[in-house]
Parts: structure tokens; C-alpha cells; sequence
């Protein structure tokens, strides 16, 4: 049963679409209609969580006891010197809020800073060329009006207080180390999250508060009260919850959110019972020499992975995570120094262990900022610079493959690495494409070199169709086909070229017969002309078919100049298959050239 709020948005939709009055002629399609729009507007389209949530265990649940899933995305930017999220100068807020809903986030992660909300200036045109309804207006105002669209939407919110001075964060001498400095100490740090706490009190989908990004590494977890960042946490979580003791309160590790290991002996206390979440940053860069998922999970466990695998397990919350989007090997690599390499064993892991993350970020473009250019590609981002489409589609797919309820929709297997005994020459493997979970549909396929010997030459080509249609509970196949340059190869010229494998014979004789035909007919056609035509239409065929037996129309090879030879070695070729924008697979395919 609806409940009466869900009926008067079913009326209103209904209202809005203007639903044709149905003659007898009619009936049939308008009820087929109104069939459609009662589904789409069942309840099951309106599902929410029954707020407000808390934790129970390692999991988020709401009111009811159902478990929340937090997959999230940051959309920064009114952190910084603009004072407003980034992409309200490309893109309208309404759109943007689609692509967020479109690639299955749940939950939206809202950087602020304390200059922000205190000084609440007037957010400059510039930032806002696309939205001019927002022309003018402070930067709280614009921030109610993203939150209120978020929140429309069906997304949740979580602020998070990113700094205190308007500025692109981080560094260890940015001024923002601590959660205070000498501009905004700990009394404003606290009065401003109250604030906030108290802004968004009666929005229900407003669920979190993010006390502080990334305390740096001169704050520690105990010890002396002036960088003592589990204190600051207990005061400032329960002062927020002294306001709205119904919000998530995120407690980062230290050591720009690396490291939890002090919770083992020191947890935080609110005095809110079951409405703490830890949170721990990830990125590539944080590593290296990572020599496998293993040697991944060794590293993370001590410092927060603990939370998640060990017992009892505590709410752990991957606040921010992300890879580059500038090619493929961002997402999926075989070579331990690409960013894909790293994105694998983190995305394996929160999926694993069931764990909920925040993708780092939304943005197409940077904000103004020390090291950063207004405008310019934001480099990690999801969304294109012009918020308009995914930046990168296979890392668009890996992140919304984490977000959908089947996020493996098939698998990809070859048959093997392929061997190619010299350079000029071309090698196979087949692709099998295995669905999963019962998925039917369409999958892309991609086929791109990450991997290269030293000082490459003409290197090697992949080939692959560009798609396959799993229509069944079976399997697919296609090949993946790898060419390279050298002395094996061949240059075929366009045109008709005699066909080698044809008779010498028949081919010697296309020029005196034809000759000869032609001269012999022309006498004839003068002498009896009804008759001539009937024959020409003979010989004309006759002509045409030894004609085409003879011939081959450009495919024949034929030896010309051939580029130089690929450099002999190893190549590794990734396969990438994508479906929707809502799933990815990939494998890898070793190339030896001898």
C-alpha cells in the first residue's frame, strides 16, 4: 500500500504527463499506459531508507534494521577559494545530480571549511555561468540549494569539514594540519559544526558529519592535548550530536587518515551510543613498490584493515579513493607502477569484505587553488571537463560496477597467451565472455597495450569487435587478434588484382579472346542487329563470369614496401569489456614476438 505522501506524487506525475483521455478506440493503449505509470510510481521506485540510520555491528542500518549501503562520491569545491561545488559553471545543478544518480551513488560527500561558513560570501559569476538563478547569491544559500537537490534526488549527504581556510587541501604546510589553527581555533571548529548540525537538522537524508579531513601527520591519536586528534573527535562528535543526535558522526584516522591502529587500545566514545563510523583515505600513491593483493592487504591491516577483517569488526567507512583518468592503466594494469594495478587490489578488497567507499571525486574540472588551474581537467574525476559525460568510460564502469546490486555481470577468459615466431607475422587467442548472476545484454569490448619491451619499435596491433550480445546462460566467444610489422607481413593494393590461385592458362587467354570477341562481334552486330543483341547479352556474361573467376577484387596479396619491424619481445594487451556503464571485466593477454 502507497503511503499518502507517495500518492500525491503518483497524482502529481500523473497531472504532469497529462494522461489522454481514453475513447473506445483507445482503451487498449491508454491502459497499457496507465499500467506503466502506476509501476514506475509503485513503491518500490520510492524505496528509502527509514530514517534516521545508526549502526549495528561493522554495518550502517536504518530504523528498520536494513543494512544502508554508503556508495559514495565526493563533489568538492565549496571548500575551496570559489566557495561552491565545482561544474556550476559548465553544467546545470540539476544535471550533475543526474549523472550522480545515474552512476548508482547512493551518497554524496560535501567538503566545507570553516572561512566558508563564516564569512558566507558572494559566490563570483564565474563559478556560476550555467546556473544563473544562483547569480549573486551567498555561498550558504547555494550550498542549501546543492543539498536540497542532492537530497530530491534520493541521495544522501554527508559534510565533511575539509579545512579551515578556503583552500585546495592537502599539504604539511597548508596551514590546515591540525582541526584548528590560529584563524579558527578548536572554539570556532566546534561552533561552526553546530551550526551546520543545526542548518540541515530537519533534512533526514542529511545523514553525516565528517569532523575533520585528513589531520596530518603532526596530529596523533592520544598524547599531548595540543595534536591529541581522539579527544578533538569526542568533543566535536558530541557536540554535533548535542544538536542532532540523529547524525553518523566519521571519525578519520591521523597521518592524512592512513592510520586507525590506535583504535585497538584507544576507541572514541560519543556519548550517542551506535552512531560512530571510522573513516581511512586509500589512493595509489600512497604506496610503494606493491608487489601483489596480498602484499596490499599486509600493508593496509595494521593501519585500518583490521577494523574490517578482524573481531569484533567496528563501522569502517572508505572516505576517499580514487585513481587517475587518463588512460586504461588508471584502472586495469599488469605493471605494479600504474595506478590500475593499485585500483584492483583497493576495489577487490572493499568488495571482499563488504566494505562501503567514497570515490574521489565528481569533479571534471579544478577549483582555484594553490597548484591547481580554474577550469583545467580535474585528472581523477569521474565526470568529463565539461560535466557533461564520464571522463574515462572504463573507470566509469569500474566505479559503477562497485555500486550495482551485481556488480559481476560476466567474466572475461582467453585461451591463452599468443606467440608470434617472427616479427611481420599475426597471432589469436579467443575470448570467452561468461555471464553472470543471469545477465543478458550487450558488452563493449576494448583491447588496449599496457605493457612494452624496451625501446619499442612499430608496435604490435590489436584487433577485437567492438561488441558481443549474451543472449543466454551460456558463454560467448570472439577472437582477439595481435599484428605486427616486419618482413612476414604484406601490403595488398586496392583495385582488381588477378588472382594467383586461378588458371595461368585462363588468365592468358582474357587478353586475346576478349580482343578477338570484340572484333568478331562488331562485324556480326552490323550484319544482323536484332539478333546481335541477343548474343551480346550473351558473351557479355559469359565475358563477365571468366572475367571474375579470374580475378580477385583487391584481397590477393600482393608484395610492396613494408614498415619497419616491430621490436621483438613481451607486450601485454588488456581486454576490457564494459556493459551500460554498469559492469567491467577485463583479462590480460601476453604477446612474445621472437
Amino acid at each position: 500500500m502507497k503511503t499518502p505522501k507517495e500518492i500525491d506524487i503518483s497524482a502529481e506525475l500523473i497531472a504532469a504527463h497529462q494522461m489522454p483521455s481514453c475513447s473506445i478506440s483507445k482503451l487498449c493503449a491508454c491502459s497499457l499506459l496507465l499500467l506503466l505509470v502506476l509501476f514506475c510510481l509503485s513503491p518500490s521506485a520510492f524505496a528509502q531508507p527509514a530514517f534516521p540510520l545508526h549502526t549495528v555491528g561493522a554495518t550502517v542500518v536504518d530504523s528498520n534494521g536494513v543494512r544502508v549501503r554508503l556508495k559514495s562520491v565526493n563533489w568538492y569545491g565549496t571548500e575551496s577559494a570559489d566557495f561552491v561545488v565545482g561544474g556550476l559553471e559548465s553544467a546545470p545543478l540539476e544535471s550533475i545530480v543526474a549523472h550522480i544518480k545515474r552512476l548508482g551513488f547512493t551518497t554524496v560527500r560535501l567538503p566545507w571549511s570553516n572561512q566558508m561558513y563564516e564569512t558566507n560570501p558572494v559566490v563570483a559569476g564565474y563559478a556560476l555561468t550555467a546556473n544563473s538563478s544562483l547569480q549573486g547569491e551567498n555561498a550558504l544559500t547555494i550550498l542549501d540549494q546543492v543539498v536540497s537537490a542532492l537530497t530530491s534526488a534520493g541521495i544522501m549527504v554527508i559534510l565533511d569539514n575539509h579545512n579551515s581556510d578556503a583552500e585546495f587541501c592537502c599539504s604539511d604546510s597548508d596551514g590546515n594540519t591540525l582541526w584548528y589553527n590560529s584563524r579558527f581555533p578548536e572554539s570556532a571548529w566546534i561552533a561552526d559544526w553546530q551550526g551546520m548540525a543545526a542548518r540541515y537538522k530537519n533534512n533526514p537524508l542529511v545523514i553525516g558529519a565528517d569532523l575533520r579531513n585528513e589531520p596530518r601527520t603532526t596530529a596523533t591519536w592520544g598524547g599531548d592535548a595540543s595534536t591529541d586528534w581522539h579527544a578533538a573527535a569526542e568533543r566535536g562528535g558530541n557536540a554535533v550530536l548535542g544538536v542532532n543526535p540523529h547524525l553518523l558522526i566519521f571519525a578519520e584516522g591521523v597521518g592524512y587518515a592512513l592510520d586507525l591502529s590506535g583504535v585497538a587500545a584507544l576507541p572514541v566514545q560519543l556519548n550517542v551510543a551506535n552512531q560512530l563510523v571510522y573513516s581511512a583515505h586509500d589512493y595509489g600513491f600512497d604506496y610503494t613498490g606493491l608487489s601483489s593483493y596480498n602484499d596490499y592487504v599486509s600493508r593496509i591491516t595494521p593501519r585500518w584493515g583490521y577494523l574490517v577483517t578482524g573481531s569484533p569488526t567496528v563501522p569502517l567507512w572508505l572516505g576517499e579513493f580514487g585513481t587517475c583518468n587518463t588512460a586504461v592503466t588508471c584502472v586495469v594494469s599488469g605493471k605494479q607502477i600504474d595506478g590500475g594495478t593499485w585500483f584492483g587490489y583497493v576495489t577487490k578488497f572493499l568488495q571482499s569484505n563488504s566494505v562501503d567507499g567514497s570515490y574521489w571525486p565528481i569533479n571534471g574540472t579544478q577549483p582555484t587553488g594553490n597548484g591547481r588551474t580554474y577550469g583545467a581537467p580535474e585528472a581523477y574525476g569521474l565526470l568529463n571537463p565539461a560535466w557533461n559525460g564520464d571522463a574515462l568510460p572504463a573507470l566509469t564502469a569500474a566505479v559503477a560496477g562497485m555500486n550495482s546490486a551485481n556488480s559481476v555481470q560476466f567474466k572475461l577468459t582467453s585461451s591463452g597467451d599468443i606467440a608470434i615466431s617472427q616479427p611481420g607475422l599475426s597471432g589469436s587467442s579467443i575470448l570467452t565472455i561468461e555471464p553472470r548472476s543471469g545477465f543478458t545484454g550487450t558488452v563493449n569490448l576494448s583491447c588496449t597495450l599496457i605493457g612494452v619491451p624496451d625501446n619499442p619499435v612499430n608496435l604490435p596491433t590489436c584487433s577485437i569487435p567492438g561488441s558481443v550480445v549474451l543472449s543466454s546462460s551460456g558463454a560467448t566467444t570472439t577472437t582477439v587478434s595481435v599484428s605486427s610489422s616486419g618482413p612476414g607481413a604484406t601490403v595488398a593494393r586496392k583495385g582488381v588484382i588477378p588472382n594467383p590461385s586461378a588458371p595461368a592458362k585462363i588468365r592468358g587467354m582474357l587478353g586475346p579472346v576478349s580482343g578477338g570477341l570484340t572484333l568478331g562481334c562488331l562485324f556480326w552486330m552490323l550484319a544482323s542487329p536484332r539478333k546481335a543483341r541477343k548474343m551480346l547479352q550473351l558473351v557479355t556474361v559469359a565475358m563477365l563470369a571468366t572475367f571474375i573467376s579470374s580475378c580477385n577484387s583487391g584481397s590477393a596479396p600482393v608484395t610492396g614496401p613494408v614498415p619497419p619491424s616491430t621490436t621483438a619481445g613481451n607486450y601485454i594487451f588488456t581486454v576490457l569489456g564494459t556493459s551500460s556503464g554498469l559492469s567491467l571485466g577485463s583479462v590480460q593477454i601476453s604477446v612474445n614476438i621472437q
